[in-house]
């Protein structure tokens, strides 16, 4: 079928600007432009976001949580027999490497059934984040008027857009294989330099040319990556490559976008350096780093949700309904 593609599914949210229809202005010639947002506006919708959806964020975060305590009392269950009495794993759990080694050699078919047991886990958990993400973004452009409406839409928004994000995660392989490919180029730099690195500054150096434009080429395609999910919840039918095509475009128009992204890297990076600065004084206290770790894991599942939150801003002021042919 040829022509419009729906204008969107769900209609943004209420914090996106209308759009300004001026004699002879641009919003006269693109009414599926609102006005441009601002830095502000992107934070502002990160900030509300748990304010607006505290049930919903909650609970999120409590699947994040059960996922991966449900992955860590598996594999404890496997080694729990077999290492438990052993001292040297006792010493491998206090920080020791070498007998961390050791005692898995000793126990030669347990390292092949956490290695499955984590990859089930990675694998389950790909799939459940694109639902969610689904579903949070279908709530953040549509948001029901009743609290107790927000599970049944973001069910049926994560439901519906699943197969879209799966399709798009593989058409999005292509460009992580130039990220890649950039990856091992500079891992290859770094091996043949290591000789000659004499100090801390020779290695941070060495790391920045190394693996710096990976982590520059990363950035960029997972930004645009988040916005082709967007994309392909606000208009039904949207082919995943047209999203994801259409995702790098809105990068090149608008460079917040990449800003935007970047504060929650910095926020990530922070989040971790402060775990590992903090965490080493609270090895003696089970309770306390524990609670340390959840906090940090909070800090970042907020910055990401606030992200998803801005993106969902900006993506229905700066990328216009698709016209084409339908998929």
């Amino acid at each position: 079928m040829t022509g419009s593609f729906e204008r969107e599914r769900n209609r943004p949210a209420p914090t996106v600007p209308a759009p300004v229809h001026g004699e002879g202005g641009a919003g006269a010639t693109s009414q599926s432009m609102p006005a441009r947002t601002s830095a502000r506006v992107l934070l502002g919708a990160a900030l509300r976001l748990p304010l607006r959806f505290p049930g919903l964020i909650a609970a999120l975060y409590l699947v994040q949580v059960l996922l991966s305590a449900g992955a860590a009392l598996v594999m404890s269950m496997l080694m729990t027999p077999v290492l438990a009495h052993r001292p040297l794993f006792d010493a491998a759990m206090g920080g020791d490497l070498a007998a961390l080694v050791t005692s898995f050699q000793g126990a030669p078919g347990l390292v092949p059934a956490l290695f499955w047991i984590g990859a089930g886990a990675v694998v389950l958990y790909a799939l459940l984040s694109w639902y969610l993400i689904a579903g949070l973004i279908a709530v953040l452009l549509d948001p029901p008027d009743r609290r107790r409406e927000v599970a049944r839409w973001f069910g049926a928004g994560g439901a519906a857009n699943l197969f879209p994000l799966v399709r798009l995660a593989l058409w999005s392989l292509i460009p992580y294989a130039v990220v890649a490919l950039a990856a091992g180029t500079g891992t290859a730099r770094l091996i043949d330099a290591a000789p000659s690195l004499l100090d801390r500054g020779d290695l941070a150096l060495a790391l920045l040319l190394g693996l710096g434009p990976a982590l520059l080429l990363h950035w960029v395609v997972s930004t645009a990556v988040d916005y082709a999910r967007v994309d392909l919840v606000r208009h039904p039918g949207l082919s995943s490559v047209r999203a994801l095509l259409r995702g790098f475009r809105l990068l090149a128009r608008r460079p917040l976008a990449l800003l935007h992204t970047a504060c929650h890297g910095l926020v990530f990076a922070g989040a971790t350096a402060i775990y590992l600065l903090v965490s080493p004084h609270l090895t003696g206290s089970l309770i306390a780093l524990v609670a340390l770790r959840q906090f940090i894991a909070l800090a970042r599942f907020l910055s990401r949700a606030g992200v998803i939150a801005g993106q969902v801003e900006l993506a229905c002021s700066s990328m216009p309904t698709p016209v084409g042919k339908q998929k």
